[in-house]
């Protein structure tokens, strides 16, 4: 077996530059006794076995040191890609890969893996191990993209004389890197650059089957396998996005220890399963400076102390005596003439603690050299990750984290002199016992991170006290969990109990925060072993508010319990610091940090309205607050009016912002002045002269304005001076608002424009446009008012235009106008007129000025309703229609054999009425000047004539039932009420004439309309004496029709109208009202007919 012998740090220090540097690897010896080199072995031990390796290969096709399985599978002919596959790869690479062939067969796989590889390439040829080749994952995708790499860097090359498998010197380094990098670029659907690839001479590139691919981290291509396997750890509790630049994250196989450690092994590897066994290097570059400690290391005298009241002892006599028994010297705790030491079981650099049970007693040299061992692998480790990072061009983090999966010794481990003499001390008696309470104690025992503790608690109390008990156990248990201090224990049952803890915020801890007076319970459940986890509640709902310097108030929101102490998540929010709004960040027993990186999303904009166009922010806030980086932003919205970019730092008060404030004023090439922000408060700004204005604001004469940050906002103060058109002069003041720079003042103006007098105006411009706008007078045609005017200048260019409501009240003409004043000069207009063409009769329409400026009655004359004639005639007057009389047979009416009549009475009329007349909607189209002072107007109107008319019919016929002789007595009866309403409507709709203030309408109105009775009606007759079959009375009933019932008559009159505006309504005579039909004819017998016919009868005796 090689023996391992880690060199001390000042060798270390003198190791050869970077480039020789290839791995993880510990300065060891060979087995011969030599040196070792990279390999493992003495140079002189290498050279033979490759001397054993050329003879062995002599004559193998496949070169000097390579297997000759690989030369047998290149021999094979392969397979190109899938066609879905080898497109994927040729649009992302830009190369043809036509020729390249798969091996994947058995025979690859057996080739791979005597290579130790999981695909290795020789030219075009890729072979891969056995189950490898898995285009269609992702992780079989990046393993192929990686060897198309080496493709395309050997393409063009012969096959023969690859290179030994030894030669992994810096150029093979590079082509792994870039095939790497290629790998990355084909996964993120980048295509790749030109230029990444170099050309390589023929040889066998090979992906070793410990590189890892499933990480998340930048360091995810790093992993050495000579001596340790390190690997970028897959999962980290930071959660962090993007790059980290602060701390990475390592698995390391295992972390050796040295035999004088003492046999301690066991406990090592408890704390590795737990994943606790974990060490954090702060780095300067590529140079390892410090180990991060999860507690600061207590007096020796205290570590003393610890270890004897583990064992039930106090410093006195009686130890010294006891000591000696066990074969130590006369005083505690001598051995030999030298004083024994307090070693940390595990050392506080990889995550031991303070607690009793972690000390254990070594001699001084043991004990010395067992932790500079240590120190010098751990700190071995972190640097040659470091300079891996800086040969790969990249900056090595401010932190290395390893996390140790194993522990391991030669040995049992050495117990010397001091070992073995602690191991035989016996148990105190009572003169050497520790002083204890009066109450009695019992061992309470609880586990965390691998390790177990034990407390003594009072059996009476069920809430008894830890760190503060003043109970030396307790007092270092209380420290178990690095991050909490256990407080109190809630004793309820086995199984059931809880522990307060609180937040450790002491200066020994890395989180830099302060807690109020009391601070806040964290309750952990304690579990029947004793383990301890953290409660749901507390998981939760942790709560955890705090005060952290310069931004202020935070909260943790979330706990739990990791490997090596307490984590956590939660919130910090800056008040009254630009940019920062909340920042959400995490917590470990390893950092304080922000739980992603700061971008241009993730910023306040310092000023309303302002945006923030990029960022390149970190922030580390541990151990104190140090932001680091720039911040451009710009004001305005839709048209930029100012930017800067600052750089961030930070002073003893918080923030620090400084940089230049660059100003895009209105008529200003360019206005630039510094800003700072500091002590909560900006300063700075830009100052301009009206020099720079001149030519570019216009009648610019004189001023100066200044730009500055104040109170949260972007603000100006200043003025212009200004001598406008028309002799006036004006002012103007510059002001942000609506998110652009405006000057903005008042002034008169003369305006080139015929109709306008000079507007008394507001004044403004932003650069591009001066404009005033306000009222002037206006006077066109008769037509005098105030519109509203608006004067422009663009580059030299101006014009003006405006509009206004101009009331009309001028002779016959009322109403008014809105006028429109256009940019060319002309004049435009409409409007409503109210024109009186005659006494009572007002007619309205629109007014036009057209772009010939002439002004037009326009439109459609709109009349009131107008009159005709009243109703006619005033009251109802019946008219006869038929009157009746005499006997007429029943159709279809009996009382047995014998036949019915009825004698017939009674008479119907009809009435009609017309009116009122009215005519409506009466409007005319005309064009004239309603200016004139007596215009003579002749047009054709179109109206509505509406001439309602009604009528009805009414009367009352009725019969009497007769028979012949034959019977004795015959009686009954029959009624018919009819009253029948007629409605007619006579419309006239059409041109009449309008002359000389006269018009006429004529029309004929017809009403008429059918006779319909409307019956709802019994008839019932009845017969008495022996006649026939009847015997004393006989009855008959006929259920007649009820409803309307149409008499089949039609009835209508027709009547003359005539109206003129001056004669007024003529009465139509009644020699002009003619009935339609002339005749009216009434058949009563069809009439009976109609209502008995169909009707039901009902014959019985009575």
């Amino acid at each position: 077996m090689t023996e391992h012998a880690l060199a001390p740090s000042a060798e270390r220090d003198a190791s050869p530059p970077k480039t020789a540097v290839r791995g993880l690897l510990l300065q060891r010896k060979c087995a011969c006794g030599a040196g070792a080199g990279s390999s493992g072995e003495c140079e002189s031990c290498a050279a033979g076995r490759a001397q054993n390796l050329q003879r062995k290969s002599k004559g193998a096709e496949s070169g000097q040191g390579v297997p000759v399985s690989v030369g047998e599978t290149l021999a094979r002919p392969g397979r190109p890609m899938d066609a879905d596959t080898r497109d994927f790869m040729e649009s992302r690479f830009g190369s043809d890969f036509a020729a390249v062939r798969i091996h994947d067969d058995s025979a690859a796989g057996a080739s791979a893996q005597e290579v130790d590889a999981h695909a290795f390439t020789v030219g075009q040829d890729i072979v891969f191990g056995a189950g490898q080749y898995q285009p269609d994952s992702d992780s079989g995708r990046h393993l192929l993209a990686h060897e198309l790499a080496h493709t395309v860097q050997q393409q063009g090359l012969q096959r023969s004389g690859i290179s030994n498998l030894a030669d992994q010197g810096p150029h093979y380094q590079q082509l792994e890197r870039e095939a790497d990098f290629a790998a990355d670029s084909v996964m993120r659907g980048q295509p790749l650059a030109s230029g990444v690839l170099s050309q390589s001479g023929p040889r066998l590139s090979r992906k070793g089957k410990s590189q890892d691919y499933e990480v998340e981290s930048r360091y995810r291509d790093l992993e050495m396998t000579t001596g340790h396997k390190v690997t970028p750890e897959k999962k980290t509790t930071a959660k962090v996005k993007g790059k980290d630049k602060e701390l990475a994250s390592f698995d390391v196989d295992f972390l050796e220890l040295h035999e004088v450690k003492g046999p301690v092994l066991k406990d090592w590897q408890s704390k590795a399963k737990a994943k606790a066994l974990r060490a954090i290097i702060t780095l300067q570059g590529a140079k390892a400076q410090e180990a991060g400690l999860w507690q600061m290391r207590v007096s020796s005298d205290e570590l003393r102390s610890r270890w004897v009241n583990l064992r039930g002892w106090k410093m006195g006599d009686a130890l010294d005596a006891a000591w000696q028994k066990a074969g130590g010297d006369a005083e505690f705790p001598k051995v030999g003439g030298g004083t024994c030491e307090m070693d940390h079981v595990i050392e506080l650099q990889v995550g031991g603690d303070n607690t009793q049970e972690n000390i254990q007693v070594l001699d001084r040299l043991d004990n010395g050299m067992s932790g500079s061992l240590i120190k010098q692998q751990v700190f071995g480790l972190a640097q040659a990750i470091a300079e891996k990072i800086e040969e790969a061009g990249e900056e090595p983090p401010a932190q290395i984290r390893l996390v140790f999966a194993d522990s391991k010794m030669k040995s049992t481990g050495k117990c010397g002199p001091c070992c073995e003499t602690g191991k035989k001390l016996g148990k105190p008696g009572k003169d050497g016992r520790a002083d204890k309470s009066t109450q009695i104690l019992i061992d309470y025992p609880v586990m965390a991170g691998g390790s177990t503790r034990m407390l003594r608690v009072s059996d009476k109390t069920k809430t008894p006290p830890i760190f503060e008990s003043g109970i030396p156990e307790n007092v270092a248990g209380a420290e178990i969990l690095p991050g909490l201090l256990l407080m109190t224990l809630r004793r309820v049952g086995k199984g059931k109990d809880t522990i307060s803890a609180v937040i450790d915020t002491r200066d020994r801890t890395r989180l830099p925060i302060t807690l109020p007076a009391k601070g806040t319970g964290v309750v952990l459940d304690v579990a029947e072993d004793g383990g301890l986890t953290l409660s749901e509640v507390a998981k939760k709902n942790a709560g955890i508010a705090f005060t952290y310097d310069y931004l202020s108030p935070g909260r943790f929101t979330k706990l739990d319990l990791v490997p090596g102490g307490v984590a956590g998540e939660g919130y910090i929010t800056p008040t009254k610091v630009p940019l920062l709004q909340r920042l959400e960040v995490a917590f470990s027993p390893e950092y304080f940090r922000l739980k992603a990186p700061l971008d241009k999303n993730k910023l306040k904009p310092p000023f309303a309205g302002v945006k923030i166009t990029e960022a390149s922010l970190a922030i580390d806030l541990a151990p104190k607050l140090k932001p680091v980086g720039t911040v451009a932003f710009e004001f305005g919205t839709t048209k930029k009016i100012a930017a800067s970019k600052v750089e961030v730092s930070a002073d003893e008060n918080g923030l620090v912002l400084t940089g230049v404030l660059f100003v895009y004023l209105p008529g200003v090439d360019e206005a630039k002045g510094e800003i700072k922000y500091q002590a909560g408060a900006w300063s700075g700004g830009a100052h301009i002269e009206s020099g720079q204005m001149a030519g570019k604001i216009p009648y610019v004469k004189s001023g100066a304005v200044d730009v500055f940050l104040k109170a949260g906002k972007i603000d100006a103060s200043g003025k212009v001076n200004l001598e406008l058109p028309g002799g006036n002069e004006a002012s103007l003041e510059l002001n942000y608002t609506r998110s652009k720079w405006v000057f903005q003042g008042h002034g008169k103006i003369k305006v080139k424009n015929p109709y306008l007098k000079p507007i008394q105006a507001s004044l403004w411009y932003d650069g591009e446009l001066f404009i005033a706008k306000g009222q002037a007078g206006f006077a066109f045609s008769g037509l005098d008012g105030i519109v509203d005017a608006t004067y422009e200048n663009k580059a030299g260019n101006d014009k003006v235009y405006g509009k206004g409501d101009i009331k009309i009240d001028k002779g016959r003409a009322k109403g008014n106008i809105v006028v429109e004043l256009l940019p060319n000069g002309k004049i435009t207009g409409k409007g409503r007129l109210s024109y009186e063409i005659k006494k009572d009769m007002v007619a309205t329409a629109g007014i036009t000025v057209d772009e010939q400026q002439k002004i037009t009655f326009d439109g459609e004359l709109s009349f009131p309703d107008v009159t005709l004639f009243k109703r006619f005639p005033e009251k109802d007057e019946n008219q006869p229609i038929f009157s009746a009389s005499g006997s007429i047979p029943i159709p279809g009416a009996s009382i047995g054999p014998i036949g019915l009549k009825v004698k017939l009475w009674g008479s119907l009329g009809y009435y009609y009425y017309v009116g009122p007349g009215v005519l409506t909607g009466v409007k005319a189209t005309v064009k004239f000047s309603p200016f004139e002072a007596d215009p003579d107007f002749s047009f054709n109107l179109k109206a509505i004539a509406r001439i309602p008319a009604g009528g009805g019919i009414s009367g009352k016929v009725g019969a009497d039932v007769v028979i012949d002789l034959y019977l004795a007595e015959v009686g009954g009866g029959l009624s018919v009420e009819a009253s029948v309403g007629l409605e007619g409507k006579a419309e006239l709709d059409g041109e009449i004439a309008y002359s000389k203030d006269k018009f006429s309408v004529d029309a004929k109105a017809f009403i008429g309309g059918a006779v319909v009775l409307d019956a709802a009606l019994k008839a019932r007759v009845y017969a008495e004496a022996g006649v026939w079959r009847f015997k004393i009375r006989t009855e008959k009933t006929w259920k007649l029709l009820g409803g309307k019932v149409d008499t089949d008559l039609k009835l209508g009159v027709r009547l003359p109208l005539h109206y003129d505006s001056i004669d007024g309504f003529r009465m139509p005579r009644l020699s002009d009202i003619k009935p339609e039909p002339a005749q009216l004819n009434l058949d009563p017998s069809k009439m009976l007919s109609n209502l008995f016919g169909n009707a039901k009868s009902e014959e019985h005796e009575v």
